[in-house]
């Protein structure tokens, strides 16, 4: 089971970045194969239909087919997603069809919502990945998931328990969709378009 952890920050040394480790460390207590693709380090440059040479989309591209499933993990700025992973999945092709993704919201502040509800708008019409029922919002993000401690006395520790049920969730649908694409029945071909 591979699992690719998207740190959707276009800054360098983020809080997406931190939280992307963070549920990168966990996917690996639960055994899976897991990766961080952070888009900020690939420098993957702004989708113009192919007229700009982007020397990191093969590399994306390469990560995003071989995984089985996907976090997302986006800061809010503006009340908006990451315009880097905005431009990522206008990349994208059938790299990702009917594998299931993670949505993680980060805000500094109080936010995170906005984020969550873009990416869940934005992307699976025509990639065809499915959104995981269990995503994850981080307000006052610095103070979140900054260490491994799970006693009682931690005062993330909900936000601990929930980020990992989540990540487990994401890894049976990693499993259950499989099936859908060794089926065949996928015909990008004809039916490109999810509407």
């Amino acid at each position: 089971m591979n699992i690719c952890v998207i740190s959707a920050s276009m800054r360098g040394n983020s809080q997406s970045l931190k939280v992307a480790n963070y549920l990168n460390e966990r996917l690996k207590k639960l055994d899976v194969n897991s990766w961080v693709l952070d888009l900020h380090e690939l420098k993957l440059p702004p989708y113009d239909d192919d007229e700009t040479e982007a020397p990191a989309k093969d590399e994306v591209l390469k990560q995003l087919s071989e995984a089985d499933g996907y976090v997302f993990v986006s800061p809010e700025w503006d009340g908006m997603m990451s315009h880097g992973l905005i431009s990522m999945l206008h990349y994208v092709d059938t790299e990702m069809a009917h594998k299931p993704v993670m949505l993680v919201g980060v805000s500094s502040g109080i936010g995170g919502a906005y984020p969550i509800e873009q990416m869940k708008q934005m992307g699976p019409k025509n990639k065809h990945y499915v959104i995981s029922p269990e995503s994850l919002r981080l307000m006052k993000v610095k103070e979140m998931l900054n260490d491994q401690d799970f006693s009682e006395t931690a005062t993330d520790l909900y936000v601990k328990q929930r980020a990992d049920y989540a990540l487990k969730v994401l890894v049976e649908y990693a499993k259950a969709l499989q099936n859908v694409r060794a089926s065949g029945v996928f015909n990008p071909d004809e039916f490109g378009s999810g509407v």
